[in-house]
């Protein structure tokens, strides 16, 4: 019997319309980041049911797992390749990828500037397409920081440069999403809180909060902005005792 893929979920779709240049990781990830990881550049999900036999019907009853890409981020490393949306990938190199983690643990072991080969399905074909893995920029990583409690961050527009269309920001790092049931939600940690500190550092961009908590371990310590409170609220986020 072929293999049922994952079914997306809810909480996937909105994290890839939020961070659509981060590949997407679980929330409750306990690994810590390294200062350079891997990256291509896409947002991707597990492949449906309907998706998977849709594969099976076109390619074969052994095909219907891999990662379906989502989005594409301009510029980035998936782009000039070019992967495009609703391809899967099936491989990487002579590894077989079946789901989302696999692919996300394989592309972030591979050094930064190596070329790797994708095989990919896409609409009746097989494509096989040579990229070359770029280095995961400070946006991504501090997602990943903030992931492992179970939250995620963004840094906050105070403008936009009508002349270059860039946003300008203010130096305000705030919550995005936090992720129920996770070590974050426990703690008290809310959409739109703006953190100050964390674990005692000065927090005024995504390479600060990055920064401050590559070091790892359980536990981190935030000190945050809430709209209505009338001085700022000290937040101790970890992970159960076992």
């Amino acid at each position: 019997m072929r293999r049922r893929p994952q079914v997306e979920s809810l909480k996937g779709f909105f994290l890839a319309l939020l961070f659509p240049w981060l590949i997407l990781i679980p929330a409750r990830v306990a690994a810590q980041a390294p200062p350079e990881m891997g990256w291509l550049g896409i947002s991707i999900s597990d492949v449906g049911e309907d998706l998977a036999d849709r594969l099976g019907a076109t390619f074969g009853p052994e095909v219907g797992t891999g990662a379906l890409v989502v989005d594409v981020l301009k510029g980035g490393p998936a782009e000039r390749a070019p992967l495009k949306r609703g391809d899967v990938i099936i491989r990487v190199d002579t590894q077989p990828i079946w789901d989302v983690r696999q692919l996300q643990r394989t592309i972030r072991s591979r050094p930064v500037n190596q070329r790797v080969m994708l095989m990919v399905l896409r609409e009746s074909s097989r494509v096989t397409l040579p990229v070359i893995i770029g280095p995961m920029p400070v946006e991504a990583r501090a997602q990943l920081a903030g992931e492992r409690f179970g939250f995620l961050v963004r840094e906050e527009e105070e403008e936009r440069d009508q002349r270059r269309g860039q946003a300008i920001t203010s130096g305000r790092i705030f919550v995005a999403f936090v992720d129920p049931g996770s070590p974050a939600a426990r703690a008290g940690l809310r959409s739109r809180d703006v953190i100050l500190r964390a674990n005692d550092q000065p927090i005024q961009s995504l390479e600060d909060f990055e920064r401050a908590l590559r070091p790892g371990g359980g536990a981190v310590t935030l000190l945050v902005e809430r709209g209505g409170a009338p001085a700022p609220i000290g937040l101790t986020l970890e992970f159960p005792q076992r």
